[in-house]
C-alpha cells in the first residue's frame, strides 16, 4: 500500500510471541487485517559479515534482520542458520523486543510504509509473565525512537504498547459468538485453557471481568513431558522432529536420523502422550475441576498442544458428563480461516488457524476499544 512522503500511517498490530512461531495480525489505518507468521529464532550480536548470505528478493518474514548500530540481529528463518535449535524452554519475554521490532519492519516493507511511521503494539503475555511487559515496553520503545535499519531500510517508530494476558482474545471471540444469538457472557463463568507447548494456562472470567485467584499458568506443557518421556524411550535429541512429526500426524512410521532409516516411533509416542496425559489430568483434577461447581460455567480448550489429546479429553469430559460445557477450538472464524489460508505456510501447519485464534481474537476485539482494560 502506497503512502505519500508526508503522511504518517499508523500500523496496528497484536503479536503473540510463541515459543514456536510468532503469531501476528496487523493492519495500517483504515486498511484491512492481514497475518504474519514468524519463526520465534533470535540471533543476536552478530557482525555485518553475516549479512553477506541474506542479499536477495525474499520475502521479509522468511529472511529478517535488523541493525542496531554496529550489532546485527537476525529473527526467524534467518536465525536458523546460527542457531543449532530455538530453545523453547526459553522467556520468550527475553528477546522479545527484537521479535517485535522485526514484525514492525515486515509490516512496513510489506506495505511500503515510509521511514518513519507510528504503531500501536497489543502484546499477548502468558499470565506468568505479564510481569515483564514494561521491560519489554522500554526495551522496544527505545529501539523504535532511536531507530534501526530493517533489510538495510532506516526507520524510527513512535511505538505505543499494551500488554494482556494470553487466552483474553479466546475470550472475546466466544463473547461475540454469544452476542450472536443474544445471549450475555457476562452471566456465566468462562474457563479458558490454553494448552500450550511450554505451560498450561487457565484464565477464570466471571461476570466479565478476569478473576485472578481462579487463573494460573503453572499447568504442564507439552514440551517438558515430550522431553522427559523421549529420554526414557531412547530417543535421542536429533529425532524428537521426527517423534513430534508422528504424534502430530498420527503416523508412527517416520524417518530416524539416529538409525539412518524409517523407523516404526509407536512405542515413544504412546510413552509421550501417556505422560503428557497423565500431567494433564493432575492438573485438570486439582486446579479446574474445583472451579465447576457453578452450573453456568462454560469452559473452552485451546492451544497447539490440545489437538495431540483431542480424543482422550473429549472421552474423558463424556465420562463425567461434561461434554456439553466444554468447547474445543477447532480453527476460528471463517474470515479468520480465509485470512490464515492465504499464508504459505498453512499447508504445511494444519493447526496454524487454531494456534491464531486467540490472537486473532484479541485483534479484532480490541480494534475499537482502545481503552479497555489493558493490564
Amino acid at each position: 500500500m502506497p503512502h505519500a512522503l508526508n503522511e504518517k500511517p499508523t500500523v496496528l498490530m497484536v503479536a503473540d510471541l510463541g515459543s514456536s512461531a510468532s503469531k501476528v495480525f496487523y493492519r495500517v489505518g483504515g486498511g484491512a487485517t492481514l497475518p504474519l507468521w514468524m519463526g520465534a529464532e533470535v540471533a543476536p550480536n552478530l557482525s555485518q559479515a553475516v549479512l553477506t548470505q541474506f542479499r536477495g528478493s525474499t520475502r521479509p518474514q522468511d529472511s529478517a534482520w535488523l541493525e542496531l548500530g554496529d550489532q546485527v540481529v537476525l529473527v526467524g528463518e534467518s536465525a536458523k542458520t546460527c542457531l543449532e535449535s530455538n530453545s523453547i524452554r526459553a522467556n520468550k519475554s527475553e528477546l522479545a523486543a527484537y521479535k517485535i521490532a522485526a514484525a514492525l519492519g515486515v509490516a512496513a516493507e510489506l506495505e511500503s510504509l515510509p521511514n518513519s511511521f507510528e504503531a500501536v503494539l497489543w502484546l499477548a503475555l502468558p499470565l506468568t509473565e505479564l510481569g515483564t511487559r514494561d521491560a519489554i515496553r522500554t526495551q522496544v520503545e527505545a529501539i523504535c525512537q532511536s531507530g534501526f535499519r530493517f533489510r538495510g531500510e532506516p526507520l524510527q517508530i513512535g511505538l505505543t504498547m499494551q500488554a494482556f494476558p494470553e487466552g483474553f482474545g479466546l475470550y472475546l471471540n466466544r463473547k461475540g459468538e454469544l452476542d450472536a444469538v443474544g445471549q450475555d457472557i457476562n452471566q456465566r463463568r468462562t474457563l479458558i485453557v490454553m494448552m500450550g507447548h511450554r505451560n498450561l494456562s487457565v484464565l477464570c472470567f466471571d461476570g466479565g471481568s478476569l478473576r485472578a485467584a481462579g487463573s494460573n499458568s503453572n499447568g504442564p506443557g507439552f514440551w517438558p513431558m515430550f522431553e522427559k518421556a523421549a529420554r526414557s524411550a531412547g530417543v535421542t535429541q536429533p529425532d524428537y522432529g521426527f517423534l513430534m512429526a508422528a504424534i502430530a500426524s498420527n503416523q508412527p512410521q517416520q524417518l530416524s536420523v539416529a538409525r539412518g532409516r524409517l523407523f516404526d516411533f509407536s512405542e515413544p509416542m504412546t510413552a509421550c502422550l501417556d505422560t503428557y496425559w497423565q500431567a494433564v489430568l493432575t492438573y485438570w483434577q486439582d486446579q479446574v475441576m474445583p472451579q465447576l461447581e457453578a452450573v453456568n460455567t462454560e469452559v473452552i480448550i485451546s492451544g497447539g498442544a490440545s489437538s495431540i489429546l483431542r480424543a482422550r479429553l473429549s472421552a474423558y469430559f463424556t465420562e463425567l458428563g461434561l461434554s456439553q460445557r466444554v468447547l474445543f477450538t477447532e480453527g476460528g472464524p471463517r474470515r479468520l480461516e480465509a485470512l490464515v489460508q492465504g499464508l504459505p505456510e498453512s499447508a504445511q501447519i494444519p493447526s496454524m488457524t487454531l494456534r491464531m485464534a486467540d490472537s486473532y481474537g484479541l485483534f479484532r476485539g480490541l480494534i475499537g476499544t482502545l481503552d479497555s482494560v489493558a493490564v
